[in-house]
């Protein structure tokens, strides 16, 4: 698949030409929308597509936020990236009530008391950044 370079970022071209956007880079066009206040117009100009797409990011990203606020979810795990995947611990061989799941390129590391339902969040979340 052919793919073009925008802000770092490969965006894969479709057989028809349209281009199919990555997650990183639509949560950094939201990133400079709302924290560094940059007018969407020019966000849209930058990545060469039309405005109401941008705008439509920025709203689903709201959105998310807002269901994360009623639901009262609060951050409970770091989570850190590094270029070398972490290793693995043998449960067997350390002694502790936590636990990690390697996911893409992140590692998660939380209570083995997790209900199964809160791991599941984490695990989506996660799956954001991978």
């Amino acid at each position: 698949m052919a793919s073009v370079d925008i802000w770092g970022f490969k965006v894969g071209l479709s057989t028809d030409g349209r281009k199919i956007w990555p997650k990183s880079l639509k949560r950094e066009a939201v990133r400079r929308v709302r924290d560094e206040g940059c007018p969407v117009k020019l966000i849209a100009d930058e990545l060469g597509t039309r405005d109401f797409l941008v705008r439509k990011w920025v709203k689903l990203a709201e959105a998310r936020a807002t269901d994360v606020e009623r639901e009262g979810l609060h951050p409970f795990a770091e989570v850190k990236l590094d270029n070398e995947p972490p290793r693995l611990a043998d449960p067997s061989r350390e002694s502790g009530s936590s636990g990690r799941l390697l996911v893409g390129g992140v590692c998660l590391e939380f209570p083995l008391s997790i209900a199964d339902a809160e791991l599941a969040k984490l695990i989506r979340v996660a799956g954001q950044f991978s």
